[in-house]
């Protein structure tokens, strides 16, 4: 965690550094912007169900929604006594969500499924936000 937060302190910096934060010119002589830099994000609302082969609910199961070269995008979740997840949170945009499911007592995942992100702007659909993304899934397990 220590190394992860001193390499984001580090590229945060070298990207600052890059970006021209050194400008010959002071503040104070413009009053115009003069770059915008950010990091591009979109928000992921997803919410599911995972059932057995006889469709019966599986409570305790882990999920874990990966997005571009299974990026985690969300914590790891737990199913409810209704078998249902759900996940509400802002990230990097990807093109693909991924979502794995691991049984109760079980050393590796059970089942995945894949979903190509849609995403809907809000109404501004300016700067980096890219848009909201919403999936609702049940998933059979294996």
């Amino acid at each position: 965690m220590i190394i992860r937060q001193f390499i984001n302190t580090f590229l945060g910096g070298l990207i600052a550094l890059l970006a021209g934060c050194n400008t010959p010119k002071k503040a104070t002589q413009t009053t115009s912007v003069v770059a915008l830099y950010g990091v591009p994000y979109a928000t992921y609302e997803i919410s599911g169900k995972v059932v057995n082969k006889q469709h019966k609910s599986i409570v305790g199961a882990k999920v874990v929604v990966k997005g571009y070269a299974n990026q985690v995008i969300g914590d790891t979740l737990i199913t409810d006594k209704k078998g249902q997840f759900s996940l509400t949170k802002s990230a990097f945009p990807t093109e693909i969500i991924n979502v794995v499911v691991q049984k109760p007592k079980e050393q590796v995942p059970t089942d995945s499924v894949q979903y190509d992100a849609i995403y809907t702007k809000d109404k501004e659909g300016r700067g980096f936000y890219r848009g909201n993304c919403k999936i609702k899934t049940e998933i059979k397990t294996k």
